[in-house]
């Protein structure tokens, strides 16, 4: 099957989710046990969370086909919806639904000029109703300013994003705390405790002239001066007039699937100018614990939070330009937590603590 539309596929989201099928793994193993879906029993893959487990199973069947050349993903809408009665609201949501995957499946793949596609670059869009719940993540970002300072004096000024990941810690690209492009360069300690005391985080920088701005109180991890993985956790200084739980933090999606099906977007800082946000597809995976993607950004992006467009949680830390791919680079969160979680713990497990207790954390 051709690529689900975004607005098509939050609807079917939308939908799954009231759906008593998948608020457990046996009653949607169910579903496949006899019928024209046994054929995929087997391979449908298991996950103990609600949202994960709806992208997994749409993922899982929207390339499979019959061998009448029937696609899966359609079937499996029309079985679903004939298990629930004509006066339930599901049946006619989901039987709809299969019927719009149906005429999607028979859209030509290079639509010509009189094709009914009306968007064939799947340029990005979103809801209106996303605005608020963007506007929140967005309250947790902001830009970050480093200066660079070799033997003592400064040369040049290091502009990136960060983000809040817990009430007065935020994450942002390593490179942009020691100033220094090379990751196999370990920042003297003498300039990086200087350049980590004058640093500056300006937050509700919307507009040119507005933001408040933040000290560090101190560098948490990585302990040396250098860091490989190229992610860095800074301790925030509070303010008694602006205080930090305000703007609250983001959470973190290490677990959910990610495919060429997902778009992924960044609020970010580019070039150092008020905040912006950008969004397109994943593309694959990269190597050493990084994803590439075709969301656009520039210098000064680095360290921005990548959120997977379905939930609004962050999937990957944007890091660089991957020159080779002609991608962008994110280290993905999964990567980073378990770094944290071997290399130093009880961060993790202050992180992890915060995380949980997220209020909109439902899982």
């Amino acid at each position: 099957m051709r690529g689900i539309p975004l607005a098509l596929l939050k609807e079917i989201q939308d939908t799954l989710q009231t759906c008593d099928f998948f608020k457990d793994p046996q009653m949607l193993n169910a579903i496949f046990e006899s019928g024209e879906l046994k054929h995929w029993q087997g391979g449908l893959p298991n996950t103990n969370n609600l949202n994960s487990r709806i992208l997994v199973t749409i993922n899982y069947l929207a390339d499979k086909n019959n061998a009448k050349g029937e696609n899966a993903l359609i079937i499996f809408f029309y079985i679903l919806g004939s298990i629930y009665g004509p006066n339930d609201e599901l049946h006619d949501k989901l039987l709809k639904l299969a019927e719009s995957l149906k005429w999607i499946s028979h859209l030509p793949s290079n639509p010509g000029r009189d094709s009914l596609e009306a968007n064939p670059a799947r340029t990005q869009m979103l809801f209106i109703s996303e605005a608020e719940k963007m506007l929140n993540c967005a309250k947790a970002v902001g830009k970050i300013d480093v200066p660079c300072i070799n033997n003592g004096k400064e040369i040049k000024k290091i502009t990136g994003t960060a983000w809040l990941v817990a009430p007065d810690l935020v994450i942002t690209c390593w490179h942009v705390v020691s100033a220094r492009d090379d990751l196999s360069i370990c920042t003297p300690a003498s300039d990086l405790k200087e350049q980590i005391k004058s640093a500056i985080l300006t937050f509700n920088f919307t507009i040119s002239g507005k933001g408040f701005l933040y000290s560090v109180k101190n560098l948490e991890y990585p302990i040396s001066g250098s860091n490989p993985l190229d992610y860095a956790i800074l301790r925030i200084l509070d303010r008694e007039d602006r205080p930090l739980r305000d703007l609250g933090f983001l959470l973190l999606d290490r677990d959910t699937p990610i495919t060429p099906m997902v778009s992924l977007y960044i609020i970010q800082h580019p070039l150092g100018q008020a905040q912006q946000v950008a969004g397109d597809f994943f593309v694959k995976n990269g190597s050493n614990g990084t994803i590439l993607y075709k969301t656009p950004t520039e210098p000064g992006t680095s360290g921005a939070p990548v959120f997977n467009h379905t939930n609004w949680r962050v999937v990957a830390l944007h890091s660089s330009e991957n020159t080779l791919e002609h991608l962008r680079e994110g280290i993905s969160i999964k990567s980073i937590l378990s770094d944290l979680k071997d290399k130093k713990p009880q961060l993790y497990n202050e992180i992890a603590s915060y995380q949980s207790h997220h209020p909109d954390n439902n899982q």
